[in-house]
Formats: C-alpha cells, structure tokens, sequence
C-alpha cells in the first residue's frame, strides 16, 4: 500500500470515494445526497491542509484530511472504498495521520465519527468523549459519537520514518 499527499485536482474522486462509503452503511441517496458538500473536501482544503490518499494496486483505496490546530487536530475525512474496506487501509490512513501530528507535537486528534464507525476508531484506540445529536428521518434520537485519538506511539503499530504507515 502506497500512502501519498494528496492533489487538489483529485477532489471530486476523493468526494466519490466518502460518498461511496457513507453509502454503504444504508442511508438512502436522499440523505447521502444531503450530506454531499460535508463529504466532499475541496481543491482550497486539500492544498491547505494534510490530505492523503491510500493506494492498492494502483487505485484509489481512500483518504484522510485533517485540521491541524496547536494541541489537537479534528479528522475531517477518513472514508475507504467499499471495494477496500476490511483490507487495513482505514488503520493504514489512521497511523499515518498519528504520526503526522505526532511529529508536529500535536497529542490528540478529535474525531466527530459516524454512528457506524465509532466500533473501527475505538478498537484504534479511541476514547469517546461525548456525542452530537445527529437525526436524520428515520432516526430521531440519531448521534454523532464525539471521540479522542492520542497520537502517542501504540502497542503493536509499525512505524515507518518516511512517514508512510505499514500495511
């Protein structure tokens, strides 16, 4: 797996790749569609802040984006194509981004996680921290877990020192 910076004209792919993913948890594409300018990052916020795409066999597997701040960062973006998903490229674009911010003496990234993911980022160490009322129709009492992601070194994690997570 190759883990590189991404282009600002790759934002409309990088979009299809979160919509595709937020779609395969079930919401309809009525609602999928309402949440198309929160999914899709743009060419200004790829060429402002760290975005990198994951890549298997020459494709696109997915991405991450963050929002860098003086102690904390916030993961914008983290979506995996579904053709990819449960192959280690979400862990693979996770540790990337820890060492990231690990490097520039950033402890924590806060995660305002999908109902469905909050499982993947606590089993990678994640704490939540509260949650987001989030309803959608169907879903009235819906929320976004609120969680935090130290970005000290884990048991187990391979790092390596170019910077690009092992697979």
């Amino acid at each position: 797996m190759l883990i590189r910076a991404a282009y600002p004209e790759e934002a409309s792919a990088l979009a299809c790749i979160a919509m595709d993913a937020k779609a395969s948890w079930g919401y309809t594409a009525e609602q999928v569609d309402a949440w198309r300018e929160a999914l899709s990052p743009t060419a200004e916020s790829i060429g402002a802040q760290p975005t990198y795409v994951a890549e298997l066999n020459g494709e696109r597997a997915g991405f991450y984006q963050v929002s860098m701040g003086a102690q904390a960062a916030e993961l914008e973006h983290l979506w995996v194509r579904p053709t990819f998903m449960r192959q280690g490229v979400g862990r693979a674009l996770l540790q990337h981004a820890m060492q990231l911010l690990a490097r520039a003496d950033v402890s924590s990234i806060e995660i305002d996680a999908d109902p469905n993911a909050e499982r993947f980022y606590v089993a990678c160490g994640a704490v939540r921290t509260g949650t987001r009322p989030a309803p959608i129709d169907g879903e009235a009492n819906r929320a976004r877990p609120q969680l935090r992601l130290s970005t000290a070194c884990h048991p187990g994690e391979s790092r390596d020192p170019r910077g690009a997570a092992a697979d």
